[in-house]
């Protein structure tokens, strides 16, 4: 026994060096990330993701209600929250901007991924192996070999493809789901070998992580974990099918109140809308998915009859499942799945665990005397590419100068002109819009969590040059969704997507508020900045909001012989209208209607319901000067949701304090233990 505790230690020890080597590998490629705060790269998402981590730093405890986009929604559709809370929580300790702390966190991320690959590996495979493929997996981009746009974009055949969507297009989220889902499956291959409730519980802890820091990310561990299972040997076969499942139930129930069903159904909703390409291939053939996932299946019955290993054999798996989908999709035709072209880094993870297992082998079946030889080739190639690497890191990690920005100049000016009004933002200034302000945007981020469908068509009406019935609407609807200004982008702006064309056609029927950096700010006239405004029975938008009916209802809200509706935020999900009503009037506010929305006059209870915008009309039934007070108090499925959470965390404590022994349906068969003293000695 004391030979196979040194055995054990040794290859722990093995285990912590080959995993020391590559963070500081990548630590050494992207080390320049640790401390930006802004990168150069205006056209990244990340600014979305920058906006929400710092509105959270600086409104703990309550940001239920975000009233940052689309004209106010529930947080919960705003992003997956994981990685904005870790983002916000070491901003708040470490008393750093959100923008560095972003960066620190997804530098860590980026770093750790291929340690979180090689354990896995490891733990499936033999340590050779496993060590090749992460060292691959640090050091090549498979995908410039099989996608030329990929290799255009990312300047060659030997830069850092995942440093690039991390740094030039702002994938992190993406990044740090991908760090995850290795120890997702590693976790899952644990609880099958050891079939205890702690193990579960660990399995269960992963993937509740990879489901609330990322949608894509999920999609490509959910592929995963499919591609595991149908590795398996036909012997456990049904034990690792029974296993995810259970893992998966507890790991969402887990997550639930972060992603409510509420939220997932708002997703889902705007998915047709959102990939039109996946929505065609449903159109087209709506089995083919099936099809595809039964070819896998099929296949890894027959590779588990073979001497290939379990990593060999997964890798295999999940490199042509990927590559099925991500070398097929076209964005606008067909798609198998939404966005499954974004999984083409998962594909390289894939691939270069093939290649790290070949290399292995080559290595082992190399002559003895050939093998410094083989080595110092290796170890030329490493070279090599470290510094390409990190010669593109140079290139991919700049910093910003805010100063020359449009983007932070004319969000600069807006929150100290502009308080709280609502302003109409396109382009890459809506992006970044919310980094450097909380002036509220018409618009914003992430269509996928939008529900006020009707803003999606917006750009329609305001982005092409027009004639003056257009200018007339484009008024009008600015208005009937209570924009203040807009922010329009000019020639000389620094605005990567300039959306709007023929900026200045604005001038002549828009007052301006400011120039700067080649970027307007437009007022949108209004009687008063209000978001409540006085209107009779009848005047509400219907349900087909035509054009025509929204211009009529901007006349109702600008008729100077109405009387005003003030209204006021008293904190973040709290607010107050104080108008003076009749009976019959009723109260237009231009925050959307959701079923968490209550209004109170004094202590009775009043109705709320939507226009034909899906902003929320109040009958107060009140006479002379009214206080009118309104609550966000979450959606109806907040508390169930909570309580789920509750429940799985609860049981959670329980498998990993108690660790009780599963069976997963069926007893495992018991092999007899060979006495200590027939033990070989190695």
């Amino acid at each position: 026994m004391p030979a196979l505790k040194r055995m054990a230690l040794d290859a722990a020890r093995s285990r912590s060096l080959a995993a020391s080597l590559l963070a500081a590998l990548n630590v050494w490629i992207c080390w320049r990330l640790f401390s930006v705060e802004y990168l150069d790269h205006f056209s990244s998402i990340e600014g979305a993701f920058v906006s929400i981590a710092g509105y959270v730093s600086r409104h703990w405890g309550n940001f239920s209600w975000w009233p940052l986009w689309h004209c106010g929604m529930p947080y919960e559709d705003t992003y997956v929250p994981l990685l904005h809370l870790a983002v916000a929580l070491v901003a708040t300790v470490g008393k750093i901007s959100a923008a560095h702390a972003y960066h620190l966190v997804v530098a860590i991320a980026y770093s750790l991924g291929p340690v979180t690959l090689y354990l896995m590996a490891a733990h499936m495979g033999d340590r050779g192996s496993a060590f090749h493929g992460a060292l691959f997996y640090s050091l090549f981009s498979p995908s410039a070999l099989f996608m030329p746009e990929v290799a255009r974009d990312v300047g060659g055949f030997w830069f850092s493809r995942r440093l690039q969507v991390l740094t030039v297009y702002g994938e992190g989220p993406h990044i740090t789901a991908m760090t995850l889902l290795p120890l997702a499956i590693l976790a899952l291959a644990c609880a099958l070998h050891r079939r205890s409730g702690r193990a579960l519980g660990f399995a269960a802890i992963a993937l509740a992580a990879v489901f609330l820091t990322n949608v894509p990310g999920t999609m490509a561990t959910g592929l995963a974990v499919f591609c595991w299972v149908a590795a398996q040997p036909s012997g456990k076969l049904r034990d690792a099918w029974m296993l995810a499942g259970a893992a998966a139930v507890l790991a969402y129930a887990i997550a639930c109140y972060g992603i409510p069903p509420s939220s997932e159904l708002t997703v889902l909703h705007n998915i047709g809308r959102m990939h039109e390409g996946f929505s065609a291939g449903l159109k087209v053939e709506p089995l083919l998915l099936a099809a595809v996932l039964a070819a896998i299946a099929v296949a890894g019955h027959l590779l588990s009859r073979t001497r290939l290993s379990a990593l060999a054999t997964f890798a295999l798996l999940y490199f042509l499942l990927t590559a099925s989908m991500v070398l097929t999709a076209k964005p606008n035709r067909f798609e198998l799945l939404p966005q499954v072209g974004r999984l083409h880094l998962e594909m390289e993870m894939a691939f270069c665990l093939i290649a790290g297992a070949v290399v292995a082998s080559l290595y082992r079946r190399t002559p003895r005397r050939l093998r410094l030889l083989f080595l110092f080739v290796l170890g030329a190639g490493v070279y090599l590419q470290t510094q390409n690497y990190r010669g593109r890191a140079r290139h991919d990690i700049r910093a910003a100068s805010l100063a020359t920005r449009s983007e932070y100049a004319s969000a600069h000016w807006a929150d100290a002109h502009l308080a709280a009004e609502r302003v109409y933002v396109s382009g890459s200034d809506s992006f970044w819009w919310n980094s450097f302000t909380d002036v509220p945007q018409l618009i914003g981020c992430c269509d996928q969590g939008q529900s006020l469908r009707i803003l999606g068509g917006l750009p329609s009406l305001i982005n092409p040059p027009t004639g003056p019935y257009h200018e007339i609407l484009t008024k009008a609807y600015l208005q009937a969704f209570g924009a203040q200004a807009i922010v329009v982008s000019g020639p000389q702006s620094t605005d990567e997507y300039k959306d709007i064309k023929s900026p200045q056609r604005f001038d002549a029927f828009l007052p301006v508020l400011h120039r700067e950096l080649g970027d307007t700010i437009y007022a949108v006239p209004q009687r008063n900045p209000s978001l409540a405004h006085v209107i009779h029975s009848g005047e509400t938008i219907p349900a087909t909001a035509t054009p025509y009916e929204v211009y009529n209802y901007s006349l109702v809200i600008e008729d100077a012989t109405r009387p005003p509706a003030d209204f006021q935020w008293l904190g973040d999900s709290v607010a107050r209208v104080r108008a003076a009503l009749t009976p019959s009037d009723l109260v237009s506010v231009q925050i959307p209607w959701f079923s968490g929305w209550k209004a109170w006059v004094g202590g009775r209870r009043i109705p709320i319901s939507a226009d034909g915008l899906g902003l929320q009309v109040l009958h107060p039934s009140c006479q002379g000067l009214c206080d009118i007070n309104l609550r966000w108090t979450g959606r109806p499925d907040a508390i169930p949701s909570a309580f789920v959470s509750l429940a799985a965390l609860g049981f959670l404590g329980l498998l990993l304090v108690r660790n009780p022994s599963i069976s997963l349906g069926r007893k495992p068969r018991t092999v007899r233990e060979a006495p200590v003293a027939q033990l070989p000695a190695e």
